[in-house]
């Protein structure tokens, strides 16, 4: 499967009818017992006699960071572990990673998932520095990436990053993984339905680039991992190996598309606004792909209720009364997401001329909806079934933390996404209202 991913984004480089240019510049994906071999041989061509910066935190040190050591013995190795319960990629962390890298440093090693691979990515980028990912965990869909999700004073935002010359890691690696990470990565994988229906809404109602071979590749990864949902829960090797293959082909989409387009709309930006919230009050937060499973069943609820009702007109929005809201949903975040993205941003095209246009493709795009409001009870029962919530509640989110996701969430990119059309058309309010009934 790995040789197939690479094969397929290959053949797909180059100029595209979609009117970008695609690139895939990850050399090699290995998900197999010889990773250290593959580690060393890619060490050797990118290191050469240079020294290697090898990041990892307390956990993912002991699942692989240790192997990581062993396969790299030779080379001038310096460690950075990274330490705390509640590690994020932010300043702090990128800063300690950054002091590690001195003249001699020719190679970054990530051993980890989310955090470490976010902090040592976007430290790649800045030092203009090649990097390898050991994957410790099936847990998100951001190894093969090239951008970064950073928290900056309280606020997520996504930096462009770098990609990884190669993503390694093993089955045995993997199933060592929690189970709440193996659920976590399947919740992040379901969420692409959203995200894709989000694009492809997005193509027709503001004309934004929609790449039709990309968007099919992902949902060929999201079946991928759906069909090995069963096996997850026992922890049979061939479906987390699975599952990691399409988190992975995932990341090479966004690689190839030059953002996270095709793997992240408004159930992303919903589990973002939960995880700061929650980081505000001093909660932990709960992993991302937990959030992204239970608020992908949500925003299904809300492509229901949106095509129940064929808007036929753009209803007058409060710009004063929605700021208003969004301050008191921010707290002390809410400046810098307004500057970042003011509600009077113009846009390419107006909210009557994005009515005329969904309208125009009304049947097409309500198909699509409904056969995904059709999957919500499988997609429940497989997060169910691998341990993954479902519900609010069980991510530590409190009923306002619900209703304000779905107001004011989409603030936090200027994106645009289902919630964005509902509320440059007047009834956002109404549609969550409904859902939330």
């Amino acid at each position: 499967m790995a040789i197939d991913m690479l094969a397929r984004c290959r053949a797909l480089e180059g100029d595209c009818a979609c009117g970008r240019a695609h690139h895939m510049r990850t050399k090699e994906i290995c998900i197999g017992e010889d990773w250290q071999a593959h580690l060393r041989a890619q060490a050797a061509a990118l290191a050469g006699k240079g020294g290697v910066t090898l990041v990892a935190d307390e956990r993912t040190f002991e699942a692989a960071g240790r192997a990581a050591l062993q396969a790299l013995s030779g080379f001038a190795v310096e460690r950075v572990i990274l330490r705390g319960a509640e590690l994020h990629a932010d300043a702090a962390n990128i800063g300690r990673v950054l002091l590690a890298v001195n003249d001699g440093t020719r190679l970054l090693v990530a051993v980890g998932s989310g955090t470490v691979n976010d902090t040592v990515r976007y430290v790649a980028y800045r030092t203009h520095l090649p990097y390898i990912v050991v994957g410790t965990a099936p847990s998100m869909d951001g190894y093969a990436s090239s951008v970064s999700p950073v928290l900056v004073d309280g606020m997520k935002i996504t930096f462009e990053a770098t990609h990884p010359e190669a993503v390694l890691s093993s089955p045995a690696i993997l199933c060592s993984a929690p189970q709440n990470m193996v659920a976590a990565g399947l919740g992040d994988m379901l969420g692409k339905h959203t995200a894709l229906l989000d694009w492809k809404l997005s193509a027709v109602a503001t004309g934004e680039s929609f790449c039709a071979p990309i968007a099919s590749m992902m949902h060929d990864a999201v079946e991928l991992c759906e069909q090995n949902a069963p096996g997850l829960s026992r922890r049979d090797p061939d479906a987390v190996a699975k599952l990691t293959q399409g988190l992975v082909l995932s990341g090479l989409a966004m690689q190839m598309m030059g953002n996270s387009r095709p793997a992240s709309g408004c159930e992303h930006h919903l589990s973002h606004f939960w995880e700061m919230r929650q980081l505000l009050r001093g909660q932990g937060a709960s992993l991302h792909g937990d959030k992204v499973g239970v608020a992908t069943l949500l925003i299904i609820e809300m492509y229901r209720r949106f095509f129940a009702r064929k808007p036929e007109r753009v209803c007058p929005v409060d710009l004063a009364a929605w700021e208003a809201r969004m301050r008191d949903a921010y707290g002390p975040l809410a400046e810098g997401f307004l500057m970042r993205n003011p509600l009077d941003r113009a846009e390419a095209t107006t909210a009557q001329e994005q009515l005329e246009r969904v309208l125009a493709n009304w049947d097409e795009l309500k198909a699509e909806a409904d056969a995904l409001c059709a999957k919500k009870d499988a997609l429940r029962h497989m997060l169910e079934e691998s341990g993954g919530p479902t519900e609010p509640a069980q991510v530590g989110c409190r009923g306002e933390d619900v209703r304000d996701a779905l107001l004011c969430a989409w603030l936090l990119r200027p994106r645009f996404t289902l919630l964005k059309l509902a509320f440059g058309l007047g009834i956002l309010e109404e549609i969550v209202d409904e859902v939330l009934a």
